[in-house]
């Protein structure tokens, strides 16, 4: 039996129970939803591409296909690996609670539900996947405008001297010095642009990776990292010279031993000076400051550069660049994306705000401090 209203979200719902069936169809075609009601999983399976569901709602226990072959099929379809979904059931079992979520269930509401605890779960859970699929579509776009385009210019002058070295090695001639160091500097800029590129990329897949992994209750490796004035400035020390801005660089950092993931810490803390670097103007200050507190230590990037709208902070992600068609940009505007999920993988917390009175912005990465004594 199937419910429209023009505008809504189609929801697909697979129970065996007439009853019940009848009252979560009334309950949601209600709420504005549009309903396919089918009596079990493989009903629903061949519902499935006819009806390209916004969320899934099934029971567990039903016949002909359970509820867990009917999320095992949806999770193994590309077409559906994202979509939302909720069991429903009168079976209140932890263990069967830990085989839902771990096949890939959104979440799972206990029979006899109320009304409003139903909604609540598929309006957040439908709120989130819209969330997701925006944040996926603004990635697919910008790799396929920006990524060619990264990788295209460093190796276009990659190619481009090794063209004109050869040229130059077939008429038999040779190059002079001051040629040959301006060949090997250009070549150098190009080779470390694509390193950078490379690592930003390596990096985000593994954040990606240990965050999906500790959803599923597996930690990522952490290590205990010192962090002070001298090792901060030698992270961000390449990063200055190469916009010509070590005379503006400031570094105040009190000694603290932070306990974080065992990859990127040196990479983000690079980033967040890259962007301060990148969006202000020469000659004005970029100061870092590390302080330790009672149980963490916050690095602090501070520029004065053109600042971000309270939306634009609020709609970061990974390849997220703001006003790339009115300012040059180098990179894939990752930066930001990465801090926030290196401080989501380390229990710490990361932040963007505006300068109070001042142009500018500062970001703050707050990270944990690592445990007196050995850790094991």
């Amino acid at each position: 039996m199937t419910s429209a209203a023009p505008t809504a979200s189609t929801i697909l719902l697979a129970e065996d129970d007439d009853l019940v069936r009848l009252i979560a169809e009334e309950t949601l075609t209600d709420a504005g939803y549009r309903v396919v009601s089918v009596p079990d999983g493989a009903a629903a399976l061949e519902a499935l591409p006819r009806v390209r569901p916004d969320l899934i709602l099934s029971d567990v226990r039903m016949p002909r296909c359970d509820g867990f072959e009917l999320l095992q099929q949806v999770r193994a379809d590309p077409a559906n690996r994202t979509t939302p979904f909720i069991f429903v059931s009168a079976k209140a079992d932890t263990a069967d609670q830990r085989m839902g979520m771990s096949l890939g269930a959104d979440d799972y509401v206990t029979k006899p539900f109320q009304a409003r605890d139903l909604l609540k779960t598929i309006s957040v859970r439908l709120a989130r996947a819209a969330l997701l699929g925006d944040r996926l579509r603004q990635q697919q776009r910008f790799l396929t405008r920006v990524l060619p385009h990264e990788l295209r210019t460093p190796l276009t002058g990659i190619i481009g001297y090794a063209e004109l070295m050869q040229h130059v090695a077939a008429e038999g001639g040779t190059l002079a010095g001051d040629e040959l160091a301006d060949y090997a500097d250009n070549l150098g800029r190009s080779g470390r642009r694509l390193l950078r590129l490379a690592e930003d990329l390596s990096l985000w897949a593994w954040l990606e990776g240990a965050e999906a992994a500790a959803r599923l209750g597996e930690p990522p490796e952490s290590v205990t990292a010192d962090i002070g004035a001298a090792v901060v400035h030698h992270w961000v020390r390449e990063t200055a010279e190469r916009f010509g801005r070590v005379p503006d660089l400031g570094v105040a950092a009190e000694n603290a031993a932070v306990r974080v993931p065992a990859e990127g810490f040196a990479c983000v803390v690079a980033h967040l000076a890259d962007n301060a670097f990148k969006f202000s103007l020469p000659g004005s200050p970029v100061r870092i400051t590390v302080r330790r507190e009672t149980d963490r230590a916050t690095v602090e990037v501070r520029d004065q550069g053109r600042g971000l709208t309270d939306d634009e902070i609020s709609r970061i992600g990974a390849m997220q660049q703001f006003g790339r068609d009115r300012f040059e940009q180098q990179g894939l505007g990752m930066g930001l994306a990465l801090a926030g999920g290196f401080a989501r993988l380390a229990g710490g917390e990361f932040r963007l705000v505006r300068n109070a009175g001042q142009a500018g912005l500062t970001a703050r990465l707050s990270l944990p401090l690592a445990p007196a004594g050995p850790v094991r």
